[in-house]
């Protein structure tokens, strides 16, 4: 007799940016992560990466992150480029 264990797919979170008064806003993409902390460390290292290429443009925006319709957590950029360490 076989067991074939079920295996359930890992959640999608998806990411999104805006600045301060939501006049401009990106989508940041999705991605299959293992929980909301998995989820919380992919933003913030998508942040460290936009903060590398275009500190000024994203200087004090923030990253909107979520599962499905539900909020996970909302990372604000720093205002200004930062050392890399001190984004966690």
């Amino acid at each position: 007799m076989s067991h074939t264990a079920m295996v359930s797919p890992m959640p999608i979170y998806c990411f999104s940016i805006h600045n301060a008064d939501g006049s401009d806003y990106e989508f940041g993409g999705r991605m299959a992560l293992t929980n909301d902390n998995a989820a919380r460390a992919f933003g913030k290292a998508m942040i460290r990466d936009l903060m590398r290429g275009d500190p000024p443009r994203y200087a004090g925006w923030t990253m909107d992150v979520a599962k499905g319709t539900r909020p996970v957590c909302s990372i604000p950029f720093p205002p200004e480029r930062i050392p890399s360490a001190a984004l966690g």
